[in-house]
């Protein structure tokens, strides 16, 4: 079988987009369950990474809980959409899937093994996603920490 490595850019923009699903889950689970405890939200000019790190080193619940709830419902997706199914949302937009190294989809194992090398590709200031740009298979390190490789969909 002969395939065709996906390209950074599509990559990244079906990243974007599965974040931008994410986010807005999550945000929406996150806003329901603050107005059901009368718990106040914040504004736009208030949010950012100061308040989620501030609400974290303070311990505050809400924040704690949002940021969990955000890579449970992360975690899942990718798990379940990515690794079992073969195609995230965004992936699926943009025509491509991810596979194993014997041509199907990863499944939960290595989809659960990718999602955690993922957020080690990302902790090193996203130095692993960029390594897909000179790989020569175009995989980036969590594709080669858990054996799969991303490739435009057959016409």
């Amino acid at each position: 079988m002969r395939v065709r490595a996906a390209t950074f850019p599509r990559r990244i923009a079906a990243s974007l987009v599965d974040l931008l699903l994410v986010t807005s889950v999550s945000a929406g689970v996150a806003a329901l369950a603050a107005l059901a405890l009368g718990v106040r939200l914040p504004t736009a000019k208030e949010f950012g990474a100061d308040f989620v790190m501030a609400g974290l080193l303070d311990r505050n619940p809400m924040v704690a809980g949002g940021v969990g709830l955000f890579f449970g419902i992360s975690g899942l997706y990718q798990i379940y959409l990515g690794g079992i199914l073969g195609q995230t949302l965004g992936k699926r937009l943009l025509g491509i899937r991810v596979i194993s190294s014997r041509g199907e989809a990863p499944g939960p194992v290595l989809g659960s093994l990718r999602f955690v090398a993922m957020g080690l590709s990302l902790a090193m200031v996203g130095l692993g996603w960029l390594w897909c740009i000179f790989d020569r298979e175009r995989r980036a390190l969590h594709d080669h920490l858990s054996s799969t490789y991303v490739i435009f969909n057959d016409p």
